[in-house]
């Protein structure tokens, strides 16, 4: 195919792109969600690059949101999502370390999470994330903690150890503690108990943090992803957990789950 070929079969591609986001709701979905996913593996790579020089820096994701946020400027031309926060000051009002735990939707979490994530924090994920390319490499070079949730010994040994290097290093741990995207937007799915039983073994306080629905602006199962949007967010009180035992694991699951369901559930004039 000679050079004037190209260039206009290249045309003719763009053009039938461009005409198909502006007549398509389902490929704007596509093209919006493709470039965010982009942008997340651009970010995993410079935080690779960082983190080899500093290796399981306990403030990798810390640092990355000042690259992170940058990044995600230059989508704003087709996704322009904005984050409302309120309460950061209850981060202050702990010392390291706490347990942070937070609602989990999507992948456009990561927005909120680069907005408020506190110094000397690291995330927990599944074992089946240090798998997958680019991603995993920058989860693990980050100190990202991995638990393998089919494998129970393994990761009660896991949560174990964790206790024991947080006590040593005083660093937080921000955990979802529904294990998986709840993608309906609505409620929270029943907490998995595995942070609140870090935070009883090891005295340290939980910090919740709640992200309001944005089903608004993005709909997974309706392929709507439209360009603006908000995103809500809290930082709830700190949950003091001195003199609690683990017998109170449950109990405080649940408290904790209802206290967060309750700003889940404000309306939006409320921030």
């Amino acid at each position: 195919m000679g050079d004037s070929n190209f260039y206009y079969v290249a045309v003719t591609i763009l053009l039938i792109v461009t005409a198909m986001y502006w007549l398509s709701s389902a490929v704007r979905f596509y093209v919006r969600l493709g470039c965010f996913t982009l942008i997340v593996i651009i970010l995993a790579n410079v935080v690779s690059i960082i983190a080899l020089v500093y290796p399981r820096n306990l403030n990798s994701y810390y640092i990355s949101k000042f690259f992170g946020i940058p990044l995600l400027w230059l989508l704003k031309p087709i996704l322009n999502i904005k984050v409302k926060a309120r309460g950061l000051q209850h981060f202050k009002q702990c010392q390291s370390p706490y347990i942070i735990v937070c609602n989990h939707q999507s992948s456009l979490d990561l927005y909120p999470l680069l907005r408020i994530v506190p110094p000397k924090t690291v995330a927990v994920a599944k074992k089946e994330l240090l798998y997958t390319p680019i991603i995993g490499q920058a989860a693990w070079l980050t100190h990202t903690v991995f638990v393998d949730r089919g494998d129970h010994a393994s990761a009660v040994e896991t949560l174990n150890k964790v206790i024991q290097e947080m006590k040593k290093k005083s660093f937080n741990l921000w955990v979802f503690p529904e294990g998986k995207r709840n993608q309906t937007g609505k409620g929270m799915l029943p907490f998995k108990k595995g942070a609140f039983h870090i935070a009883l073994r090891a005295q340290i306080p939980i910090v919740p943090v709640v992200i309001r629905p944005y089903e608004q602006f993005y709909n997974r199962k309706e392929k709507k992803l439209r360009r603006e949007g908000n995103m809500y967010v809290t930082v709830l009180d700190p949950i003091d957990t001195e003199g609690l035992s683990l017998d109170d694991t449950g109990s405080l699951a649940e408290s904790t789950r209802q206290k967060m369901l309750e700003v889940l559930q404000e309306s939006d004039d409320n921030m």
